[in-house]
């Protein structure tokens, strides 16, 4: 007997459409796809009547453990994303040691306490983490390095581009399935803007700190990230692409280059400008941008030039945010799990009628594809892991942060009414959530091993 069968629903199935189809789950994978009314009877059955079911969403890009203890975030942090749609997370790891010593203690924890699944992206800061960057595929499984051209001021310094030139041709021999993701800012360009904005207005609002980091460094660094991977031969992923000229130059670039690129943008950089009334509450790195920004990077959504949606998610509380004492002070940072997944339906197909399937496509099988998981994630066919989100696509909610998962005491989105939010999430073939409760404890998550 099927242990599990979603019934009922329209189902999405990435690069195929949507399909009156009803899905049997056994063990954990997805075991039938069958005409609607086909299916037999089933240990539990959740009803789709009137909503899509879609693969679980894949947010490829958070931050866990930078503010507040990484067990507890762990927790907290993954059970938001779960709320909103999301079974799996890539996670970002940094800091100037090898990562050798601390891989296996951080996956036994996360599988101890987390509710997703999750892959680790390994930034690249010495020539010892370079140098062992083979053994962390061989031992973790672990296929994806980031290097940042530019730093985080007063946190980690960036890296010069011969150094990031012989990391991509590292990734380049390791073959197509590893991956060298890229912060693309130039620095010089940024300490000259932050000495001249921080004298001039110290305290200043979220508008002045996006003036510490002019677009056009964004759109430089990607003409130097770019040219670096054709040289070196590696897959290329940018990061966070937050501003009109840095996606336009790198759409040009794709046009016209030979590297096998792709790009990626935020929910937040897609739905939050630099005058949003919470200001400095939504301090972040690379900062917000203008509207007109937010435009162009949708536009380049629907033709196609953005391939992912991360959220950057850095957890954090009032407290330690410290919004308040001004632009210089205030941490970056902001908690944006769980509205991930309704931020890109409402600024995406509700209010820019972007298709369906485009948004859908970037937040399942394109991530999934370039970090090399799929056909385990991404999709909804025979094998895959039944992961499933019911989502109503006409469900209104007014974001509260004392209502969302996360630990944080505050939200972004504070306020506003966002269309399009999950009703039922199926993890591994159990019932996660439901009707705006987790119903699976703590543990259900489990790391997921790349291989060459």
């Amino acid at each position: 007997m099927t242990e599990l069968r979603v019934v009922n629903g329209q189902v999405f199935i990435p690069g195929s459409g949507f399909f009156d189809l009803d899905v049997g789950v056994n063990q954990g994978k997805i075991s039938v796809l069958a005409r609607r009314g086909d299916l037999p009877e089933a240990d539990q059955t959740v009803d789709a009547q009137g909503k899509l079911v879609i693969p679980g969403v894949i947010d490829p890009h958070i931050h866990l453990g930078i503010f507040n203890d990484f067990e507890k975030e762990c927790e907290t942090e993954t059970r938001a994303a779960l709320a909103g749609g999301v079974t799996t997370v890539g996670m970002f790891m940094g800091g100037e040691d090898s990562y050798l010593q601390q891989l296996g203690g951080l996956i036994e924890t996360f599988e101890q306490k987390a509710s997703t699944d999750l892959i680790f992206h390994l930034s690249i800061f010495t020539d010892q983490q370079m140098a062992e960057m083979d053994e962390y595929q061989k031992q973790f499984g672990v296929t994806s390095f980031k290097f940042y051209m530019a730093g985080v001021k007063g946190v980690f310094p960036g890296v010069s581009d011969s150094f990031i030139y012989e990391g991509f041709k590292k990734v380049a021999a390791m073959g197509e399935r590893a991956t060298a993701c890229i912060h693309c800012e130039d620095q010089s360009m940024l300490d000259s803007a932050f000495e001249r904005v921080s004298q001039e207005n110290p305290k200043g609002t979220l508008a002045d700190w996006a003036d510490t980091a002019p677009n056009m460094a964004e759109e430089q660094a990607i003409m130097r990230a770019y040219y670096l991977a054709e040289k070196a031969g590696n897959k290329l992923y940018i990061v966070h692409i937050s501003t009109k000229e840095g996606i336009e130059r790198f759409a040009e670039l794709r046009k016209q280059g030979t590297a096998n690129a792709f790009g990626e943008t935020t929910s937040p950089y897609l739905s939050v400008n630099k005058h949003d009334s919470l200001g400095l509450l939504c301090k972040m790195v690379p900062p917000l941008r203008d509207e007109q920004d937010i435009d162009s990077l949708w536009e380049r959504v629907r033709d196609e030039t953005i391939a992912s949606f991360g959220t950057d998610n850095v957890s954090l509380n009032r407290a330690v945010k410290q919004a308040e004492k001004g632009m210089l002070e205030a941490m970056p940072g902001y908690p944006v799990l769980q509205t991930h997944l309704p931020v890109l339906l409402t600024e995406g197909y509700h209010k820019r009628n972007i298709p369906l399937e485009t948004i859908l496509t970037r937040a399942t099988i394109n991530p999934a594809r370039i970090y090399g998981i799929y056909p385990q994630k991404g999709t909804i066919s025979i094998g895959s892991d039944a992961d499933l989100v019911v989502l109503d696509l006409e469900k209104e909610r007014t974001v509260k942060s004392d209502e969302l998962f996360s630990y944080s005491d505050f939200s972004i989105y504070e306020g506003k009414t966002l269309k399009g939010w999950p009703s039922v999430v199926v993890k591994g073939g159990q019932v996660a959530y439901k009707d705006g409760e987790i119903i699976v404890e703590p543990g259900c998550g489990s790391y997921l091993r790349r291989e060459l």
